[in-house]
């Protein structure tokens, strides 16, 4: 059976980068890869751009998900990888809205590299911020408990389902049993990061990194809210 990498792209508003995130895509090196839009309720035409874009895939491998309400990206995440088999070793990619890839190898690196070792259940790459190349990706020591360890699993992250798939929905969620909205970066791949039997980091840039420009205001409160996130999801541990 043929081998992908599934893109699972949550997505609000992004209709400025839509295009590109998609064109980056078609310049793999390696064709075998899948693309699933998250589209959350977007104000703006969004869900337009990303019907085109479907239709205009000649390999019919490009699925648009539109959300009746409002789930954010780690809800809208969770519900798509539910409905895959508990035993599935797909390869899901998280590749936002308004980022992009910035190499044309990354698919046929991700995939040398979990075809090369079957027990690889996490891999993530270097990555590159559009404002000044910065970079915090790098290698996690086998060793160590990532909920101890600074953040160094940003972008690009991939893991196989399977091993989603044992990671109570609780370790998702807040102490009052509503899911987090920001910070989903570290409440998603943390427990991954936890689980996986291994997990590798490669150094080579392949993710471009957009930081929003949202007003300073709705900057400042995302920035908060994202922190509480983290401080919980890091201070409770993985959730048995």
């Amino acid at each position: 059976m043929r081998k992908t990498v599934c893109f699972v792209t949550p997505t609000y508003n992004a209709s400025f980068h839509l295009d590109e995130c998609y064109e980056s895509l078609k310049e793999q090196s390696n064709p075998n890869w899948d693309w699933v839009i998250l589209n959350d309720m977007s104000t703006d035409d969004t869900l337009e751009i990303a019907n085109k874009i479907v239709k205009s895939d000649e390999r019919e491998r490009v699925v648009v998900i539109n959300h009746d309400h409002k789930k954010f990206a780690l809800k809208g995440i969770y519900d798509y990888l539910k409905n895959f088999n508990d035993f599935s070793e797909q390869i899901i990619a998280i590749l936002d809205g308004d980022d992009a890839l910035c190499n044309e190898n990354t698919v046929d690196l991700i995939l040398k590299e979990y075809e090369n070792n079957p027990n690889l259940d996490a891999l993530w790459t270097a990555h590159s911020w559009d404002i000044n190349g910065m970079n915090i990706s790098q290698e996690l020591p086998g060793n160590l408990n990532p909920y101890q360890y600074p953040w160094v699993s940003s972008h690009l992250k991939t893991f196989k389902v399977n091993s989603f798939k044992k990671i109570k929905k609780e370790n998702f969620q807040d102490l009052d049993g509503n899911w987090f909205e920001r910070g989903y970066d570290q409440a998603l791949y943390l427990p991954i990061l936890h689980l996986a039997r291994e997990r590798k980091f490669i150094n080579e840039i392949c993710y471009l990194y957009r930081i929003n420009s949202n007003s300073l205001k709705v900057r400042a409160w995302k920035e908060k809210n994202q922190m509480d996130t983290i401080r919980l999801v890091r201070s409770r541990g993985y959730i048995q």
